[in-house]
């Protein structure tokens, strides 16, 4: 158990120190807040990987949700790489900004995408492999 945990927190890091070189990247190229593309971007390409993953485990039984892979990818760097609770801070700023439409268009934006992306993702494996 504790090198699991150890395999989660390692899989953390590095997907933590991914998303924050997304945010420096965004701040140098788009330093306006209008719209928190950072938090969309690392959602999508999140969801992206995890619809990877699922159709991998289904098909394969390679990532079973007990497994040193998905430890590391799965729990530890998706976990960390994606944000539920950095895409409802940048909704409420924009709520309490009273960028409503803005606010509105994140919320659709991040499930809409984040969800397209993880059907992709998954029939992509799905009908290729």
């Amino acid at each position: 158990m504790l090198i699991n945990i150890l395999i989660v927190g390692v899989g953390g890091f590095l997907g933590a120190i991914s998303r924050y070189l997304i945010v420096l990247l965004n701040d140098k190229f788009y330093n306006n807040y209008d719209f928190p593309f950072d938090t969309l971007f690392v959602n999508i390409v999140g969801s992206f990987l995890i619809g990877i993953t699922l159709a991998l485990a289904l098909k394969y039984d390679i990532l079973s949700r007990h497994t040193f892979g998905s430890f590391l990818f799965v729990t530890g760097f998706l976990g960390s790489f994606t944000t539920f609770s950095a895409f409802t801070r940048d909704t409420l700023i924009l709520l309490l900004e009273r960028y409503y439409t803005t606010a509105v268009l994140n919320i659709f934006l991040n499930v809409f995408l984040s969800l397209s992306m993880v059907i992709i993702g998954y029939l992509l494996i799905i009908k290729k492999f």
